[in-house]
């Protein structure tokens, strides 16, 4: 077993399964992704610390305990299409690319999408570049819709991508920390169910207006 084998196998040990993540298909996920593949340059020696990483730009990568967290609440299943919203270096796509069918991202950044196109070559992920907000219709509608950061407001483009019954997962709120929360489509409108706290950069279109009202 690698050195970066035996550090992977301690992340979901000492950080996920001890964070109520009990989902053996989550759990099997990220014992299979390699984390130290989607670190920023200069970082894989520190790809299984429990902490977030920058992305430059206000940008981080979620921990693994958050990040793993935020999948089990989504409750990705074999067969669904489902978007990753903020890809990043592209490690949540990764990570969801084992368990649904297929796996649209999009990220705004041009380096960072040029990275994780790289980094996600093989893995059946398709990567489209643009601004975060307007997702990516053409690939919609999407059972799920997993948003790598945190939201402030900006979900109505997203929510038009999904099917019927689909749900946003998302860390949400203009408090901190955000809530992971869980986001399902009922007809026109949007159901909010917060889950726990969840420590997350709010993503680049998705910040609420400041309203100045006397």
């Amino acid at each position: 077993m690698s050195d970066f084998a035996r550090l992977r196998q301690g992340m979901v040990d000492c950080q996920i399964r001890v964070a109520d993540v009990t989902d053996p298909r989550v759990i099997a996920a990220f014992a299979e992704t390699p984390r130290e593949n989607y670190m920023p340059a200069g970082r894989r020696d520190v790809a299984y610390l429990d902490s977030r990483a920058p992305l430059g730009g206000g940008r981080e990568m979620l921990d693994p305990m958050t990040l793993a967290k935020l999948v089990q609440l989504a409750d990705p299943r074999e067969g669904e299409t489902a978007l990753v919203v903020g890809a990043g270096l592209g490690y949540a796509a990764a990570v969801l690319s084992r368990l649904v069918a297929t796996v649209t991202a999009v990220e705004s950044d041009p380096a960072l999408a040029a990275a994780a196109r790289a980094n996600l070559a093989g893995e059946g992920v398709t990567l489209v570049e643009g601004p975060l907000p307007a997702g990516a219709p053409a690939g919609a509608p999407y059972d799920l819709i997993f948003i790598d950061g945190a939201v402030e407001d900006g979900l109505r483009a997203l929510a038009a991508q999904l099917k019927p019954h689909g749900r946003i997962i998302a860390a949400a709120g203009r408090t901190r920390p955000t809530k992971a929360t869980i986001f399902r489509r009922n007809g026109a409108e949007l159901g909010a169910a917060p889950a726990f706290d969840a420590h997350a950069a709010v993503l680049p279109g998705f910040a609420a207006e400041d309203v100045f009202a006397l």
